[in-house]
Protein backbone atom coordinates (compact mmCIF):
# COMPACT_ATOMS: atom_id res chain seq x y z
CA UNK A 1 0.00 0.00 0.00
CA UNK A 2 3.01 2.48 0.43
CA UNK A 3 4.39 1.48 -2.34
CA UNK A 4 1.03 2.78 -4.31
CA UNK A 5 0.85 5.27 -2.11
CA UNK A 6 4.53 7.16 -3.07
CA UNK A 7 3.90 6.39 -6.54
CA UNK A 8 0.38 8.32 -6.40
CA UNK A 9 2.34 10.90 -4.48
CA UNK A 10 5.09 11.60 -7.20
CA UNK A 11 2.74 11.07 -9.84
CA UNK A 12 1.05 14.58 -8.24
CA UNK A 13 4.06 16.09 -7.65
CA UNK A 14 4.91 15.85 -11.35
CA UNK A 15 1.32 16.87 -11.94
CA UNK A 16 2.02 19.96 -10.23
CA UNK A 17 5.74 20.56 -12.01
CA UNK A 18 4.05 20.44 -14.97
CA UNK A 19 0.92 22.85 -14.39
CA UNK A 20 3.53 25.45 -12.71
CA UNK A 21 6.21 25.14 -15.93
CA UNK A 22 3.01 25.49 -18.56
CA UNK A 23 1.26 28.48 -15.99
CA UNK A 24 4.68 30.12 -15.66
CA UNK A 25 5.61 30.00 -19.52
CA UNK A 26 2.43 31.45 -19.92
CA UNK A 27 2.86 34.44 -17.72
CA UNK A 28 6.27 35.03 -19.16
CA UNK A 29 4.47 35.39 -22.92
CA UNK A 30 2.23 37.95 -21.15
CA UNK A 31 4.49 39.90 -19.69
CA UNK A 32 6.42 40.04 -23.16
CA UNK A 33 3.80 40.87 -25.32
CA UNK A 34 2.58 43.68 -22.60
CA UNK A 35 6.33 44.77 -23.26
CA UNK A 36 6.56 44.71 -27.11
CA UNK A 37 7.74 47.24 -29.43
CA UNK A 38 4.02 48.11 -30.13
CA UNK A 39 3.41 49.94 -26.46
CA UNK A 40 0.13 52.49 -27.69
CA UNK A 41 -1.61 52.87 -24.34
CA UNK A 42 -0.11 55.17 -22.17
CA UNK A 43 -0.56 55.32 -17.97
CA UNK A 44 -3.01 58.26 -17.25
CA UNK A 45 -1.70 59.28 -13.34
CA UNK A 46 -4.62 60.36 -10.55
CA UNK A 47 -3.31 63.87 -11.50
CA UNK A 48 -4.51 63.72 -15.36
CA UNK A 49 -1.23 63.54 -16.76
CA UNK A 50 0.04 60.78 -19.84
CA UNK A 51 3.24 58.56 -18.43
CA UNK A 52 4.97 58.74 -22.24
CA UNK A 53 6.46 55.57 -23.53
CA UNK A 54 9.94 55.58 -22.86
CA UNK A 55 13.25 53.40 -23.13
CA UNK A 56 16.71 53.87 -21.82
CA UNK A 57 20.01 51.98 -22.09
CA UNK A 58 23.37 52.64 -22.02
CA UNK A 59 25.53 53.44 -25.11
CA UNK A 60 28.99 53.56 -25.20
CA UNK A 61 29.80 56.42 -22.64
CA UNK A 62 26.18 57.57 -22.44
CA UNK A 63 23.11 57.02 -21.08
CA UNK A 64 20.21 57.40 -23.88
CA UNK A 65 16.43 58.40 -22.91
CA UNK A 66 14.32 58.05 -25.70
CA UNK A 67 10.29 59.72 -25.08
CA UNK A 68 7.36 59.49 -27.25
CA UNK A 69 5.38 62.50 -26.66
CA UNK A 70 2.86 62.35 -29.83
CA UNK A 71 1.74 65.72 -29.90
CA UNK A 72 3.55 68.05 -27.40
CA UNK A 73 5.08 70.75 -28.15
CA UNK A 74 9.00 71.42 -28.36
CA UNK A 75 8.16 74.97 -26.30
CA UNK A 76 6.22 73.10 -23.45
CA UNK A 77 8.82 70.20 -22.49
CA UNK A 78 10.67 70.87 -19.23
CA UNK A 79 13.42 68.79 -19.01
CA UNK A 80 15.45 67.90 -15.93
CA UNK A 81 18.51 65.39 -15.73
CA UNK A 82 19.47 64.25 -12.22
CA UNK A 83 22.57 62.24 -11.23
CA UNK A 84 20.10 59.40 -11.42
CA UNK A 85 16.85 59.98 -13.25
CA UNK A 86 15.55 62.16 -16.19
CA UNK A 87 12.51 64.19 -15.20
CA UNK A 88 10.13 65.45 -17.96
CA UNK A 89 6.80 67.44 -17.78
CA UNK A 90 4.87 68.51 -21.51
CA UNK A 91 2.32 70.03 -22.97
CA UNK A 92 0.43 69.67 -25.74
CA UNK A 93 0.96 71.89 -29.19
CA UNK A 94 -1.46 75.04 -29.07
CA UNK A 95 -2.04 74.99 -32.76
CA UNK A 96 -2.93 70.84 -32.77
CA UNK A 97 -5.05 71.21 -29.69
CA UNK A 98 -7.33 74.19 -31.66
CA UNK A 99 -6.98 71.59 -34.94
CA UNK A 100 -8.74 69.40 -33.56
CA UNK A 101 -10.06 69.58 -30.28
CA UNK A 102 -11.82 66.95 -29.70
CA UNK A 103 -9.11 64.26 -30.05
CA UNK A 104 -9.35 61.97 -27.22
CA UNK A 105 -5.18 62.52 -26.20
CA UNK A 106 -6.16 66.27 -25.35
CA UNK A 107 -7.90 65.15 -22.39
CA UNK A 108 -5.69 64.33 -19.98
CA UNK A 109 -3.19 67.53 -19.01
CA UNK A 110 -0.32 66.93 -21.10
CA UNK A 111 2.94 64.11 -20.18
CA UNK A 112 4.57 63.47 -17.26
CA UNK A 113 7.32 61.30 -16.04
CA UNK A 114 10.23 60.19 -13.70
CA UNK A 115 12.75 57.77 -15.23
CA UNK A 116 15.28 56.09 -13.17
CA UNK A 117 18.61 55.97 -14.86
CA UNK A 118 21.32 52.48 -14.77
CA UNK A 119 23.82 54.53 -13.98
CA UNK A 120 24.99 57.83 -12.68
CA UNK A 121 25.50 60.51 -15.16
CA UNK A 122 26.70 63.86 -15.79
CA UNK A 123 24.08 65.82 -15.58
CA UNK A 124 25.58 69.58 -16.87
CA UNK A 125 26.61 67.53 -19.95
CA UNK A 126 23.07 66.48 -20.74
CA UNK A 127 22.55 67.34 -24.26
CA UNK A 128 18.10 66.75 -25.81
CA UNK A 129 16.35 66.86 -29.35
CA UNK A 130 12.90 66.58 -29.74
CA UNK A 131 11.72 65.74 -33.50
CA UNK A 132 8.55 64.08 -35.04
CA UNK A 133 7.12 63.47 -31.14
CA UNK A 134 10.22 61.98 -30.30
CA UNK A 135 12.43 63.23 -27.39
CA UNK A 136 16.12 62.07 -27.24
CA UNK A 137 18.21 62.93 -24.68
CA UNK A 138 21.90 61.99 -24.18
CA UNK A 139 23.85 62.26 -21.01
CA UNK A 140 27.59 60.92 -20.45
CA UNK A 141 28.05 58.40 -17.69
CA UNK A 142 29.80 60.11 -14.76
CA UNK A 143 33.78 59.19 -14.57
CA UNK A 144 33.97 57.41 -11.35
CA UNK A 145 34.89 59.19 -8.27
CA UNK A 146 37.83 58.15 -5.95
CA UNK A 147 40.36 59.52 -3.94
CA UNK A 148 44.52 57.50 -3.90
CA UNK A 149 44.16 56.94 -0.11
CA UNK A 150 47.94 56.04 1.15
CA UNK A 151 47.77 52.64 3.55
CA UNK A 152 50.81 52.81 6.17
Amino acid sequence: MSGTFRDWDRSIERLVDRITREVSEEISKLVESAASPIRLATYITPSGYRRPVSETYVDGDEVVVVMELPAASKESIDLRVREREVEVDAGFSEELKKTVPKYSLFKSRGYRAVVPLPKDVDAERAKAAFRDGVLVVRIPVQKPKGVAVKVE
